[in-house]
C-alpha cells in the first residue's frame, strides 16, 4: 500500500507547484526533508522537518523505596508530568474530585527527571521520580503525562506500613494454613494406607455356584453371649508374652473359670491403649465364641468388654510357638524313623525351656490384686490322670513328634473347615505348643510386629503373609479351605524342616510371583519322607479343587502314625470332653445361657396364653472312626434341643 505520493501541477507560465502527500503517517517518518527545484539555468533546494508527534503512554508506575515513586512514560515531543495525591480512599475513585497537585516547590516534595532521547525525532522516554516524606499517610498517587498530542494519567495505591504488616501477617497466615491443609490431607492418605490390624480367621456365609465368589459373614453380626464375662478384679496380669504394633498377650491368672475355688494359668490378649484395633479385637472374640472349643485350637476361656480395656482369655501354652520350639529342640531331633518305636539318649532338660526373658509390662495398668488370695493353679491331684494328658513325655524330638504334630494341626484344621471358618494365615508360627507336645492353632498376629516381621509384606491396609498364602489368594484375593490347604503344605514344609524359613532361595521379589505363576514349588524338606513330600505338592495343586481337603489330610497323615499314638489321641480327646477344661465348661455354660434366651424369646412370642412347656437338653456327640467326613474331634458342646408343644428342634452347632 503506498504512503506517500507527490503531484506537481501547472498553474501559469512559468509557475508550479508540487505536492508531497504522507498517507498514514509513522514516527519514523519523522526528519528533514529537501525539496529541489531545477531547470536550464538554475538549481534550488528547499529544506524542511517533519516533526511526528505521539501522545504520551505511561509504561510503568511503581514504589522506589519508603518515599519514592517512579513513573515513566514516552511520547513524542518528550511528555511532561504533573503528580497528584490523594488522601481519601473513598474519594480516589474520582477523577479529579480528592486529588491535590504537586509541585517541585511544595514542601517535603521532590521532584527528579530524566529524559532519554531515541532516535532522531522519534520516541523519548522520560522517568520521573517522585519523593514524598509523607507517602505513607496517603491513599494513592496519580502521574499524569502530556504534550501536544494528548495526555494520559496512572494511579497507583499506596499501602500504609500498618495496612502492609498486617497484609504480611496474613499472607503468612494464608501460607500457613494452605500447608496445614497439605499436610493433613497427606496425614489422612498415610492414615488409610497404614496397615491395621484384622483379624485373620473369616467365616464363610456363601459360596457362588462357580465356587470363584466367596461372602464372609461379618463377625460384629455374630452373637456374644454374656455368659463369657469375666469379672476384672479375678484376673491377676502378668509378665509379656509377647507384643507387636497393635497390642500384646500378657500371662495371667484367673480365678473362677472353673469353680469359685480354681485358679487358671492364662493368656490375656489387648490391644494398645488409644488403639483403633478393639475392635478387631471384638470380632476376633465373636468369632471364638462361633467356633467353639477344640482340643487343637487355642480355645477361648473368658473375656472382658465392660467396664475397662477389652481382655480376651485363652489357652496358656508354655513352650510358645512351633516355630522357635523346632529351631530350639532340633539338636535333640533323632535322624532314625521312630514311628513305631520309642527311643532314648541323653537329649536336652526341656525344663530349660522355663528360662524365657520376659520384657516387663510398662505401658498398661493393672488392678491391684495379691495373688495370694488365690488359690494354686488348678491341676489334676492323681498322677494317673496326668500322664494321660500327654501326647508324649519324651524330652527329645523325634519324626513321630513330627507327624503328630501335622496330625493335630490337620484336626484342627478340619475343625475349623466344618464351622466354614478359614484360617487365612496358617502357619508353624501361628501354632502353639503345650505340655505333652500337643499343640493348637491360633491367630497370634496381634502380639506380633508386623512392622519388623519379614514373613508379612505390607499391601494396602493388611499385612499379608505371601510365602504361605495360595496363588488364588495371592492373585485373585480368594481365600477358602481349599487356600488354608495350601499353607497346611506349607506348613508341613516347615515342620519337616525343622523350623525353616519357606522358599529360601527364592527372594520377595517380582521373582517370587513369577515362580509361582511358572509352577515353581519347593524341593523336599531334609526330613521329610517320599510320601510326606507328595502330601506337600498335592497341597499345592495349582487349581484349588484338585488339592487334597482337611477331612483326607486327617487320615492321610494319620496312616503314617502308629495305632498306639492315635489312640493316646483319642484318649485325650474323651479327657478333654470330660474334663474339667474351663474352655468345655464355660462352653456349656454359654449354650446354657444361650438355650435359656431362646426359651425366653419364645415364650415372649407365644404372648398371652399358656406358656408351651420348654425342655433344654445339653448333649455331647460320641466320638466317631478317625477318616469318616467329619472329624471325630470336633467337640459338640452344648447342643441345644427345644421340645415345644411335642415337637424336637435339635440344633446341631458343627453341622455345615
Amino acid at each position: 500500500m503506498e504512503t506517500s505520493s507527490i503531484i506537481t501541477t501547472h498553474l501559469r507560465g512559468s509557475r508550479y507547484v508540487s505536492t508531497l502527500t504522507l498517507v498514514r503517517v509513522q514516527l519514523d517518518q519523522t526528519g528533514s526533508y529537501t525539496a529541489t527545484a531545477s531547470n536550464d539555468d538554475d538549481i534550488e533546494e528547499v529544506i524542511f522537518y517533519l516533526q511526528v508527534q505521539a501522545p504520551p503512554r505511561i509504561t510503568s508506575l511503581s514504589e522506589v523505596g519508603t518515599n519514592g515513586v517512579l513513573c515513566v512514560s514516552e511520547g513524542s515531543p518528550p511528555p511532561s508530568f504533573t503528580w497528584y495525591t490523594c488522601h481519601s480512599s473513598q474519594r480516589c475513585s474520582n477523577l479529579s474530585g480528592g486529588w491535590t497537585s504537586l509541585s517541585a516547590a511544595s514542601e517535603g516534595v521532590t521532584v527528579q527527571q530524566n529524559i532519554t532521547q531515541g532516535k532522531e525525532g522519534g520516541i523519548t522516554k522520560v522517568h520521573s521520580l517522585l519523593s514524598l516524606q509523607a507517602l505513607s499517610s496517603l491513599s494513592a498517587v496519580r502521574c499524569e503525562a502530556k504534550n501536544s498530542a494528548g495526555r494520559r494519567a496512572r494511579d497507583l495505591r499506596i499501602l500504609s506500613n500498618s495496612l502492609l504488616s498486617q497484609v504480611t501477617v496474613l499472607s503468612a497466615v494464608l501460607v500457613l494454613v494452605v500447608i496445614a491443609i497439605i499436610f493433613l490431607i497427606l496425614l489422612i492418605v498415610l492414615w488409610r494406607k497404614k496397615p491395621r490390624y484384622e483379624v485373620r480367621w473369616k467365616v464363610i456365609e456363601s459360596v457362588s455356584p462357580d465356587g470363584t465368589q466367596y461372602t464372609y459373614l461379618d463377625p460384629a453380626h455374630l452373637p456374644y453371649c454374656e455368659g463369657w464375662e469375666v469379672p476384672r478384679d479375678h484376673i491377676v496380669l502378668g509378665q509379656v508374652l509377647g507384643s507387636g504394633a497393635f497390642g500384646c498377650v500378657v500371662e495371667a491368672t484367673v480365678s473362677g473359670l472353673i469353680h469359685s475355688h480354681s485358679t487358671t494359668k492364662t493368656a490375656v490378649k489387648m490391644v494398645k491403649q488409644r488403639s483403633d484395633a478393639v475392635p478387631s479385637l471384638m470380632s476376633e472374640l465373636k468369632v471364638l465364641v462361633h467356633l467353639g472349643p477344640h482340643l487343637n485350637v487355642v480355645n477361648l476361656l473368658g473375656a472382658c468388654t465392660r467396664g475397662g480395656p477389652v481382655y480376651l482369655i485363652t489357652e496358656f501354652c508354655r513352650h510358645g510357638d512351633l516355630v522357635n520350639y523346632l529351631q530350639r529342640n532340633k539338636h535333640t531331633f533323632l535322624h532314625r524313623d521312630t514311628v513305631n518305636g520309642d527311643s532314648d539318649g541323653g537329649y536336652m532338660d526341656m525344663t530349660k525351656e522355663e528360662n524365657v526373658q520376659y520384657v516387663a509390662m510398662k505401658e498398661l495398668s493393672y488392678a491391684d490384686i495379691q495373688p495370694d488370695v488365690y488359690e494354686t493353679p488348678f491341676t489334676p491331684t492323681d498322677q494317673q490322670e496326668a500322664s494321660s494328658l500327654l501326647l508324649s513325655d519324651s524330652p527329645q524330638l523325634s519324626l513321630s513328634d513330627l507327624i503328630g504334630f501335622s496330625y493335630q494341626i490337620s484336626q484342627a484344621m478340619d475343625f475349623l473347615s466344618s464351622r466354614k471358618c478359614v484360617h487365612r494365615d496358617l502357619a508353624a508360627r501361628n501354632v502353639l505348643v503345650c505340655e505333652g507336645k500337643l499343640v493348637k492353632v491360633c491367630d497370634f498376629g496381634l502380639a506380633r510386629d508386623l512392622l519388623k516381621d519379614q514373613n508379612y509384606i505390607a499391601r494396602g491396609t493388611s499385612f499379608l503373609p505371601l510365602k504361605w498364602m495360595s496363588p488364588e489368594s495371592i492373585f485373585q484375593n480368594i481365600y477358602s479351605s481349599q487356600s488354608d490347604v495350601w499353607s497346611y503344605g506349607v506348613l508341613l514344609w516347615e515342620i519337616f524342616s525343622l523350623g525353616s524359613s519357606p522358599y529360601p532361595n527364592l527372594p520377595m521379589t517380582q521373582e517370587f510371583y513369577s515362580a509361582l505363576k511358572r509352577g515353581y514349588r519347593m524341593n523336599p524338606p531334609e526330613h521329610a519322607s517320599l510320601d510326606m513330600y507328595d502330601l506337600m505338592r498335592r497341597c499345592w495343586e495349582e487349581q484349588p479343587q484338585t488339592r487334597p481337603t482337611f477331612s483326607s489330610l486327617v487320615v492321610t497323615v494319620g496312616n503314617m502314625l502308629s495305632d498306639d499314638y492315635k489312640q493316646r489321641y483319642l484318649q485325650l480327646t474323651e479327657d478333654f470332653l470330660k474334663g474339667e477344661n474351663p474352655a468345655v465348661v464355660r462352653s456349656r455354660w454359654s449354650s446354657s445361657r444361650t438355650a435359656e434366651d431362646q426359651t425366653d424369646r419364645q415364650t415372649h412370642t407365644h404372648g398371652s396364653g399358656p406358656a408351651p412347656q420348654v425342655g433344654v437338653q445339653l448333649s455331647e456327640a460320641d466320638p466317631v472312626e478317625a477318616g469318616s467326613s467329619h472329624s471325630p474331634y470336633i467337640i459338640s458342646i452344648g447342643d441345644v434341643t427345644i421340645e415345644s408343644d411335642g415337637t424336637a428342634l435339635d440344633a446341631d452347632r458343627y453341622e455345615g
